[in-house]
């Protein structure tokens, strides 16, 4: 497909390094012609350098003819323009990040108005992640699938861990338990594992089930999860402000800490049951005088990753139980997972995979006129590993074929089906049926289809 991207900051350069992958043709517009020569000498991508609300500039790009716009620009105005003119110009589909809290509930009305197809807000699905860690904190990470009725949450195996040295084809019969073990990452590693592989210390192992067997399951192994009532926010950006609406009303204790006068006196106003506290939360007498040390949570927010790392660091040295951290910048992530972070948070990763779940959606109906599409994208294992949502068609091939008997890729697992609001979790003799809903994690990068998952 062709594919125009505005804005090569750090959420264009990695949908842009995506979208590369998936095989599609790109054409970036960007004001800075470094940046520009950047993306051109680092991805087989075409590069403008240009306003991209300029019709000229558009023109140029041939967004006339685009399947795809994409604006991620700085400033959220100039996206919803860039997409407006886009449309009228004639390009098919078109993308805005939107991130701005004040524009938040009014995202239905912009889309269906001004003709906009998909709005991201990465700072709002960084909080939406975030928000699920604390509600479920032995995860490191937790995403939904067919409307949460099924769950993917990450977990590290630490040391003196009750699965340490156990098979993962024993697990179900010696816990009575659907929970499925669908990825293990060990190191660099990264495996679909069998029945056989037994879990390690240090591994962290993705697992699937409903949120009620899960909780079934650890309770099983021994491990019941403190629930976090005092939160320490660090920060008061746009994450951590849709991070506090999200559990202001939970019953949290809540205490936002920022710098900035004039962002504490807004925070203040938006959040008047959190304690919002003006100062330098690197200053760890700060944070002791605070209260760090009774915390069941910290969430740090900054924009400054290395502060984010730093301030997690003490807060877990202090005893908190739960230490959440945005780290955006790809050679900070190894850094975070080595000082004992629990869940590091990626905006840029998370805005990526909406937008590709989209467009491979549309590469699908574009190249033929299968129903077995894609409802949800997922990325697990250090973004190696997905975990798809299909819709099964009336034309998929395999229909009514028990599993033993379809060829499936390697390194791939069907986790869970769901059917008529049941969730089914396939051994050999079950059957995908139309209408269904199938989770595919898998190695496998760029599935479109339901089709591909075949050999």
């Amino acid at each position: 497909m062709q594919i125009v991207v505005i804005g090569n900051g750090l959420v264009g350069d990695t949908l842009i390094s995506s979208i590369c992958t998936e095989g599609h043709n790109v054409t970036v517009i960007d004001e800075d012609a470094s940046l520009v020569d950047e993306v051109v000498n680092k991805y087989d991508v075409f590069g403008i350098v240009g306003n991209g609300a300029s019709i000229d500039v558009q023109k140029q790009a041939g967004v006339e003819n685009c399947d795809v716009l994409i604006s991620v620009a700085t400033e959220d105005e100039l996206n919803l323009l860039c997409c407006m003119i886009a449309k009228r110009l004639g390009a098919a589909h078109a993308i805005a990040r939107v991130r701005n809290p004040q524009y938040s509930k009014q995202m239905s009305f912009m889309c269906k108005e001004l003709g906009i197809d998909l709005i991201v807000n990465p700072e709002y699905e960084a909080a939406r992640e975030a928000a699920r860690v604390i509600r479920f904190p032995v995860a490191m990470k937790l995403d939904k699938f067919a409307k949460g009725r099924v769950e993917v949450l990450e977990i590290l195996i630490d040391e003196n861990h009750p699965l340490i040295g156990q098979k993962l084809s024993e697990l179900r019969t010696k816990y009575s338990t659907n929970v499925l073990i669908c990825a293990v990452k060990h190191g660099n590693e990264v495996v679909i594992p069998g029945g056989d592989y037994v879990i390690r210390e240090g591994d962290s192992i993705s697992m699937t089930a409903s949120r009620k067997e899960i909780s079934e399951f650890f309770v099983k192994l021994g491990i019941f999860v403190k629930k976090i009532k005092s939160i320490f926010i660090i920060g008061g950006n746009d994450i951590s402000k849709y991070l506090a609406d999200m559990l202001s009303s939970g019953g949290f204790s809540i205490k936002i800490i920022e710098k900035d006068r004039e962002i504490c006196e807004e925070l203040s106003e938006m959040f008047p049951k959190a304690e919002v506290i003006c100062g330098d939360a690197a200053d760890p007498d700060l944070l002791v005088e605070e209260g760090i040390d009774a915390a069941d949570a910290c969430v740090t927010m900054t924009p400054d990753d290395k502060n984010n790392i730093i301030i997690s660091m003490f807060a877990k040295n202090r005893g908190v139980d739960k230490v959440i951290a945005r780290v955006s910048a790809q050679s900070f992530e190894k850094l975070a997972e080595s000082t004992g972070i629990d869940s590091n948070i990626n905006q840029k990763y998370i805005a990526a995979a909406n937008v590709i779940r989209y467009v491979r959606g549309l590469a699908n109906r574009k190249e033929n006129s299968s129903q077995s599409t894609i409802k949800t994208l997922y990325k697990l294992a250090d973004n190696q590993v997905e975990a798809l949502e299909f819709d099964v068609g009336e034309d998929f091939s395999q229909i009514g074929v028990p599993l033993r008997d379809v060829r499936l890729k390697s390194n791939l697992l069907l986790a869970a089906i769901i059917r008529s609001n049941n969730v089914i979790y396939p051994h050999g003799q079950t059957t995908l049926e139309a209408g269904d809903s199938v989770i595919v994690v898998t190695a496998n990068q760029h599935m479109n289809v339901l089709e591909d998952i075949l050999n």
